[in-house]
C-alpha cells in the first residue's frame, strides 16, 4: 500500500511542457497534402489467344507409358546401410585397406565416424551402390528420379581426400 502512495507522488498533472511542444510542432510544420493523380482510363482489351497452346503446358508432350515400369528401381525391402544417410558431397574417402583378397575403403561422415566400405555396400541419398574401387577412388552407380515415375542410372565417384 505505502508502495501505490509513493507512485502517486511520482505522478503529475502539469503537462505545460507537452502543451508547448505540439504548439510549437504545429507552428513549424504547416502540412500540405498533394492532391491525388489524375487517374487514366484505358480502352478494354479484347483477348483473341484461345486457339493459341497454351503457354502454361509443356511444349512436348510427355510419354504415357502404359503397363508396368521395366526400369531400374531401388530395392526399398533392402536394410539401409549407416552411409545412406548422407549426400555423396558429404562423405570423405580417407585411405584404402587390402587384406589377403579383400579390399576395403575408408570413408570418413560428416560426424567425424570412419566406414569401412567394400563392394556392393550403399552410400549416399540416391541409392549409390558401390561399382568400383581404387587407391585413389570409389566409384557408385546412384538412381535418380527422372521426374516421369521411374528411375535412371547415373555414374557419380568420390576421390582421396588430402
Amino acid at each position: 500500500m505505502t508502495s501505490l502512495f509513493a507512485l502517486s507522488g511520482c505522478v503529475t498533472n502539469d503537462m505545460s511542457d507537452l502543451q508547448a511542444y505540439v504548439q510549437k510542432t504545429k507552428a513549424t510544420y504547416k502540412g500540405k497534402v498533394e492532391s491525388l493523380p489524375e487517374f487514366t482510363t484505358h480502352p478494354p482489351y479484347a483477348y483473341d489467344a484461345q486457339d493459341i497452346r497454351d503457354p502454361f503446358k509443356p511444349v512436348v508432350d510427355i510419354e504415357v507409358f502404359s503397363g508396368p515400369y521395366r526400369g531400374p528401381r531401388p530395392d526399398e525391402n533392402r536394410p539401409r546401410e549407416p552411409l545412406e544417410e548422407f549426400s555423396l558431397d558429404s562423405l570423405r574417402m580417407v585411405g584404402t585397406l587390402a587384406q589377403k583378397e579383400s579390399e576395403w575403403i575408408l570413408i570418413k561422415d560428416p560426424d567425424g565416424l570412419l566406414h569401412r566400405v567394400s563392394l556392393g555396400h550403399y552410400m549416399g541419398k540416391n541409392y549409390g551402390k558401390v561399382t568400383s574401387i581404387s587407391e585413389e577412388e570409389v566409384l557408385l552407380l546412384e538412381l535418380v528420379s527422372d521426374k516421369k515415375g521411374g528411375w535412371e542410372e547415373r555414374e557419380a565417384s568420390i576421390a582421396l581426400s588430402e
